[in-house]
């Protein structure tokens, strides 16, 4: 009774947060304005925002981290890749001079790895410096998958040339102005949208081959230094304090007692093992690293070390492998905080779902994990180690229909209501070919499409992390 009376008040609360907004959509001191349907439809699609007081205040000027932010949104992103998830920080930047800039550093960073912007020599972002039209158009084009190398030329005429031959400079052709405002940037980003979305269309990510399958090269662990006890941060970004590359080659070999800095690796490429970096939030670990600009490119690691504690996700397979004691063990195949990640089960473990019409049918699974190896596995209903792991749309295994999904709240042709988190995970299953879930957006959900949504956070709000549909 008290978890109802508490998802009733959470709704409540929503409801009345969003009905503030939707009332605030166009600040007042935009209306009326050549630029006023601009605004108004990014501030509709969640691109923009009007300041704490209401208003806009269209001709101040764009600072660096607030171009990322209107870029970045209007790529329309996972949430993982800039919020993070319930259960996993936004991916850091790296960059040493974004205190106080917490708000945009997952923009910023994502950003930065899609190759909208970039840092400067001195590892620095300077994000509160202004942003000149010129740099802004530049931005935008990048965005829609222009480059230096597509347009040629010399910058910045190659991006403002294609900018004049795509007609993305109307309502702004005629103002002279050397650094954008939020209104020149709105106006802009609007007249481009159409170009940015077809260019980021893709809704589900691909798979990525980054399980235990094995690599086709062995690591040259002499140019490697060794770490005797280093530790990952936890958004997986650097370890002992140094930046890991997004390409960064993860692999395991050997056992974490064997690890010392004169130690012997095999010649055999089948005695390495290919991973992926997402396994190690938090792991403290020796480990041998390649470092290349001042950035870990490669990382070896022993096969008996990796996150500890509860983990949630979808299920894609089950494979037999061994670990690294060369025992036989099951390999499970999952997409966890929209990552792809292949977990060992500890030997003989039962309980794992091996038929793909138990696992592709939305279920969520609750990890409960030692040393990156599953101890215990269970879906919301079943006998898990999580405060808080239940299916809010509705009993048992059903997929239930959308009726309407605005402000951060599903209605369900059933009648059930429920609030999305800004930050959910979502998986899509597809019916014509439901072979695989892969990472999605929450711009899927929409009227019409089937879900199953999960809360897994111990928030006091009763409201969905984990969203998978069915489309």
């Amino acid at each position: 009774m008290k978890r109802q009376f508490k998802t009733l008040a959470a709704l409540t609360l929503v409801l009345a947060l969003s009905s503030t907004t939707a009332f605030a959509a166009v600040p007042a001191d935009v209306k009326g304005q050549p630029y006023e349907k601009a605004v108004t439809a990014l501030v509709e699609k969640g691109i923009i925002t009007g300041d704490a007081d209401g208003s806009f205040n269209p001709e101040a000027q764009l600072t660096r981290a607030q171009a990322c932010i209107i870029v970045v949104k209007s790529m329309n992103p996972p949430a993982a890749e800039v919020t993070g998830t319930a259960t996993q920080p936004a991916p850091k930047s790296g960059f040493s001079d974004l205190s106080g800039y917490g708000w945009a550093e997952g923009y910023i960073s994502y950003a930065v790895k899609s190759g909208v912007s970039k840092g400067y020599p001195d590892g620095t972002f300077k994000p509160g410096n202004k942003v000149t039209m010129d740099e802004f158009i530049t931005m935008v084009l990048r965005a829609a998958d222009y480059s230096d190398q597509t347009l040629g030329g010399t910058w910045p005429q190659n991006y403002t040339s294609k900018a004049d031959e795509l007609k993305l400079m109307e309502g702004i052709d005629s103002v002279a102005a050397h650094y954008a405002t939020k209104w020149m940037a709105a106006q802009f980003s609007y007249n481009a949208l159409d170009i940015i979305e077809k260019a980021n269309l893709q809704e589900e990510t691909p798979s990525q081959s980054t399980d235990n399958s094995g690599t086709n090269a062995i690591p040259d662990t002499s140019k490697m230094s060794y770490t005797a006890a280093g530790s990952f941060n936890d958004s997986m970004t650097a370890y002992n304090g140094r930046t890991i590359s997004n390409n960064v080659k993860i692999y395991t070999y050997g056992l974490k007692k064997d690890y010392k800095q004169d130690m012997t690796f095999s010649k055999k490429a089948s005695d390495y093992l290919e991973n992926t970096v997402y396994k190690y939030k938090n792991v403290s670990t020796p480990a041998f690293c390649q470092v290349e600009n001042n950035k870990i490119t490669t990382i070896v690691l022993p096969g008996d070390v990796g996150f500890s504690g509860r983990a949630y996700g979808v299920i894609n397979g089950t494979v037999k492998t061994v670990n690294a004691s060369g025992e036989a063990v099951t390999g499970v195949e999952t997409l966890t905080a929209t990552k792809e990640i292949t977990w060992l089960a500890k030997k003989n473990l039962s309980g794992i779902p091996t038929s793909s019409s138990s696992y592709l049918d939305g279920t969520v699974y609750e990890l409960y994990l030692s040393n990156g190896e599953i101890q215990n596995i269970a879906a919301a209903e079943g006998k898990h180690k999580g405060k808080v792991f239940e299916e809010l749309s509705g009993e048992g295994s059903d997929f239930v229909e959308v009726e309407s999904y605005a402000d951060g709240v599903v209605t369900t042709t059933g009648g059930k209501m429920f609030a999305v988190k800004d930050n959910a995970s979502v998986y899509v299953l597809n019916k014509a070919d439901a072979d695989e879930y892969k990472a999605g957006r929450a711009s899927s959900i929409k009227a019409g499409v089937e879900i199953r949504a999960y809360d897994i956070s111990d928030d006091k709000e009763n409201s969905a992390d984990i969203i998978v549909i069915m489309k």
